[in-house]
């Protein structure tokens, strides 16, 4: 069932990382053109656009001569949207006015990031192009009143247009961009890596059930007579059903080993995609199994009959990885359930893999505890102790109650 089961995960994860979804992120948002272009101040606009703007790196910009063919090629999907220049936008922008706004058209699920686009195109066309055009026929028609001669003044409105270009172009370096990724500075392949691993260890304890079965509430009273109380019969059971998960995990990853080692599995640099953490360093899977394990030695021991065990256990371990993120990044959720999947088990483990991860890359800088997108590495082990301490006393008052009784 172990293997079983971390092949599914491992195909859901080629499966996340090769979609089409995925692949869309490094891909640029086409934007269509319909209309006349005929003001020099626009068409450049739309030239440094196009070509000198750091935009560029996510916008393509392609011109169509009617609006039927951007409307088909919006259908299509070959833009994500067009813009629709008008005679009235450009009667506007010649009398350098920008009370005429921009018309554009998009398909609902690209709305939200075409909008940021056409809010560019706007800028451009009622900021820069009017004020440029204003400060340009000013200083003109100064000249001129000066008596300046035609050559000088040609000459000095060039130069002033050659300021206005640059000012355009070094506007990226206003500001420092960093690369968020999908989640709190992690890419897709790390982000998923991490939650699949953990799905994986957390399902694995799922396969051991089998551990669970058969037992009867006259074998732990047997035992108690002989001098092994419920604390002490906890403890034995605990220890073999963590080595028996703990012997899982080494043997799926030894086979990850050998198939890394053979170049099946891709890898950057020697190592697999998304720097997946649980190869990399044994010491991190024993915090999580152990985890793992008492959670689910918990709810086996408090769950009677086989029927009940199983959807107990499927039931809390979907609920809780989709909460703390193991499918959809967490920030997707609402603030409360955010916090709230961040605080238990599955998201606590979520965080100390996170935690290692952005400290192998020199980028966490917080260590805020219980509230917000980041739990410090210590916070994590100290949670995880408390929850695997919580179980376990939990399991030992469940097993003292059935000798009891």
């Amino acid at each position: 069932m172990t293997v079983v089961v971390g092949l599914a995960v491992s195909a859901i994860g080629y499966a996340i990382v090769n979609s089409e979804s995925y692949k869309d992120q490094y891909m640029r948002y086409k934007l269509g053109i319909v209309g006349s272009t005929d003001s020099n101040m626009l068409t450049m606009g739309v030239n440094l656009l196009k070509n000198d703007d750091d935009s560029r790196f996510m916008l393509d910009i392609v011109r169509f001569d009617d609006e039927d063919e951007a409307r088909a090629a919006l259908r299509n999907g070959k833009v994500s949207a067009y813009v629709l220049i008008t005679d009235e936008f450009l009667n506007s922008v010649n009398a350098l006015s920008d009370d005429i706004s921009l018309e554009y058209f998009a398909t609902s699920g690209q709305r939200g990031i075409t909008g940021v686009m056409i809010d560019e195109l706007a800028d451009i066309a009622s900021e820069l192009v009017v004020s440029s055009e204003k400060g340009l026929l000013v200083l003109e028609e100064d000249l001129r009143n000066a008596g300046f001669p035609s050559e000088a003044i040609n000459a000095q409105v060039d130069q002033l247009l050659l300021l206005y270009v640059g000012a355009m172009i070094a506007r990226g370096n206003m500001a420092e961009f960093s690369e968020l990724g999908l989640a709190n500075g992690l890419t897709t392949p790390e982000y998923y890596s991490i939650s699949l691993s953990l799905f994986f260890l957390l399902l694995m304890s799922f396969c051991s059930i089998s551990f669970f079965l058969g037992k009867k509430k006259a074998t732990y009273q047997f035992i108690s007579a002989k001098g092994l109380g419920a604390g002490r019969q906890i403890l034995a059971e605990f220890f073999a059903y963590f080595l028996m998960n703990l012997f899982c995990v080494e043997l799926i990853l030894f086979f990850v080993r050998k198939l890394v080692e053979r170049n099946i599995i891709p890898t950057q640099n020697g190592e697999i995609i998304g720097d997946a953490i649980l190869v990399k360093s044994e010491f991190n899977i024993i915090l999580v199994v152990i985890l793992f394990s008492a959670l689910a030695f918990f709810i086996f021991e408090v769950v009677t009959g086989v029927i009940n065990k199983f959807l107990a256990a499927f039931i809390l371990y979907i609920g809780m990885a989709y909460i703390s993120g193991y499918f959809y990044p967490k920030s997707f959720f609402p603030d409360g359930l955010r916090i709230l999947g961040i605080n238990l088990p599955t998201g606590v483990a979520f965080a100390y893999m996170e935690g290692l991860k952005r400290e192998s890359l020199s980028t966490l800088s917080s260590s805020k505890m219980l509230v917000g997108e980041y739990v410090s590495i210590p916070g994590c082990i100290f949670m995880m102790a408390n929850y695997t301490l919580i179980f376990i006393l939990g399991s030992v008052f469940i097993r003292g109650r059935k000798i009891r009784k």
